[in-house]
């Protein structure tokens, strides 16, 4: 971003980067305003858009709703527990390969990719009777 961010933009990116989590506008919202910050929620979704474009941010969409994170982490995927939203991360080099292989079969320059892969989670399984 080659201008200086504003005071509710940088407070949307301190947020990001403070946490390895995984952020919609209306999480990320409530808890700038549990920390005393003054931004509504309209203002989020420009900041998160803002930042997203300038690449200090990534997103991932899931269930109709963007969610951010840090950019600055390496390449990963993601599974979502379909019970209770948990997100996890995780790298394989076998499905990195497949997916570039898969790409130049097809005569298909990759430049970028997302994996979500959608079940329930160990903990939400062993919950259930």
């Amino acid at each position: 971003m080659a201008r200086k961010l504003s005071p509710q933009r940088q407070a949307i990116l301190d947020l990001v980067n403070a946490s390895n989590r995984h952020w919609d506008a209306e999480e990320m919202s409530r808890a700038l305003s549990d920390a005393g910050h003054s931004i509504g929620i309209a203002t989020v979704y420009r900041g998160l858009a803002a930042l997203e474009t300038a690449g200090l941010v990534h997103s991932i969409q899931m269930e109709g709703k963007k969610h951010y994170e840090r950019a600055d982490k390496e390449h990963h995927d993601h599974m979502v527990c379909t019970e209770c939203g948990d997100i996890r991360e995780f790298v394989n080099p076998d499905i990195e390969a497949l997916q570039e292989n898969a790409a130049r079969a097809n005569g298909f320059k990759m430049t970028g990719h997302q994996l979500m892969i959608f079940g329930v989670c160990g903990d939400c399984k062993s919950a259930k009777p």
